[in-house]
């Protein structure tokens, strides 16, 4: 890529910017001549020098939900974990090579606390001479000590990469805002209130940073775009929204229209006895619908789990009567067993079916419905009444199924005597 301007640098569309820092270093491993090993650290600065961050994000393949998603970060892990990798088996290789030294250094302190004796004869003449020091390879060993300060360096927590890490996250921030509409709509940065999705709201203290205007529209930082959702949606994310709150949503959404019931229709009870009986507020039920969905920010809520069910309380159900698997209450059990419910409703054991979750597409969506929610001290009681009941059970099908076929030859059986009767009187008149 080609950069324009003098002076300062035009930034530019640009994919992929790779920094690369390169070390030699000199071991003294060997006796008579050092070796070389090279070192390389791989730092991404892609962001200092793209003009617009999200054109890069584009470039590299990423869909515009998963810029907004990932918050503006890179989707490409293969890459991330390229770098890191690279920069792992650097620092793996530097610490072999100061263990080494390490090692050489410590042999060499060895030798030199040891004199050695070296004698030469001249003639009938000999000479003994005590030998302290020889610093002939003193300029490789300062070769070697430098190589050993970039080795330590690259193990070391650099302060230096640690500012350009913030230095690149500062020049994404700083990012112009958008002069279209429609680069709003996928933009990592900023957004404004006219292309926020259904379930998107502004948090309140965003709206304190306002970061421009475009077209008279305020422009806020994607940051401060929050999730809106309905206070029965809030439930499965462990989050209750406030009774404080719940006049006051965040948004109003025009619902989808509900089909009809088909198929499931809700009893009034469920395991009826004497003495027990599921019962349902009615309030709930019928409480007025005006068409227009609730949504409510995450701020107008507060962490939440289903509350504890003893074992004399009722079994708490939705309005459909039924128990949503995801949102069972603690002291409850499910039991997923053929013709539980069944067993259950002949002992007068009190029960709720399951709700497991929706099936299908689209606007084609139909409940699973599939075992039964009792209480919990009353598993065990089921289980083993299921087993006896279910051995009674083969018991009658194959019985019924003997029966069948005795049935079925006794049938084939008067068919083929009453043919041979009937040939026997009528099969000579003619």
């Amino acid at each position: 890529k080609s950069f324009r301007g003098s002076g300062a640098r035009s930034k530019a569309r640009v994919s992929y910017v790779l920094a690369a820092e390169h070390t030699k270093l000199e071991s003294t491993a060997d006796t008579t001549h050092g070796s070389m090993h090279a070192f390389c650290r791989l730092t991404d600065v892609t962001r200092r020098y793209s003009g617009v961050w999200s054109e890069t994000l584009r470039l590299r393949g990423a869909t515009g939900q998963q810029i907004v998603s990932n918050g503006g970060k890179c989707v490409d892990s293969w890459w991330a974990n390229t770098v890191r990798k690279t920069n792992r088996l650097a620092k793996r290789q530097a610490r072999n090579f100061l263990s080494q030294h390490q090692a050489k250094a410590k042999e060499n302190n060895e030798k030199k606390m040891s004199p050695r004796i070296e004698s030469s004869k001249a003639g009938s003449d000999s000479c003994e001479a005590v030998v302290i020091d020889d610093s002939s390879d003193s300029e490789r060993e300062g070769n070697a000590t430098a190589s050993v300060a970039s080795a330590a360096h690259l193990l070391e927590k650099d302060a230096h990469a640690d500012a350009e890490k913030a230095e690149l996250a500062a020049s994404t921030a700083d990012e112009a805002i958008p002069t279209s509409k429609a680069a709003f709509k996928k933009h990592p940065l900023y957004a404004v209130p006219s292309i926020l999705n259904q379930t998107e709201v502004i948090h309140p203290s965003g709206k304190k940073r306002v970061v421009g205007i475009f077209k008279g529209e305020l422009v806020y930082r994607r940051t401060d775009v929050s999730t809106a959702l309905t206070a029965k949606k809030w439930l499965y994310q462990g989050r209750k929204v406030k009774d404080a709150e719940l006049p006051k949503p965040a948004k109003k959404v025009k619902a989808r229209q509900k089909p009809a019931p088909k198929t499931f229709k809700a009893l009034t009870s469920y395991g009826v006895s004497d003495n027990t009986e599921q019962k349902v507020d009615d309030a709930a039920i019928e409480e007025e619908y005006d068409g227009m969905d609730k949504l409510y920010g995450k701020w107008q809520t507060d962490q939440w789990s289903p509350p504890s069910v003893g074992p004399n309380d009722t079994i708490p159900v939705n309005e459909y009567r039924n128990v949503e698997k995801a949102l069972m209450n603690p002291g409850l059990v499910h039991l997923e067993l053929t013709r539980i419910s069944q067993v259950a409703k002949k002992l007068g054991i009190p029960y709720a079916p399951c709700l497991l979750g929706f099936e299908g597409h689209r606007g084609n969506r139909t409940p699973t419905i599939r075992g039964i929610v009792v209480h919990e001290h009353n598993a065990d009681l089921l289980r083993e009444a299921h087993t006896e009941w279910e051995s009674q059970a083969v018991e009658q099908e194959h019985e019924q199924r003997r029966k069948a076929v005795y049935k079925r030859w006794k049938r084939l059986i008067v068919g083929i005597l009453t043919k041979e009767r009937l040939e026997r009187q009528y099969g000579d008149c003619e």
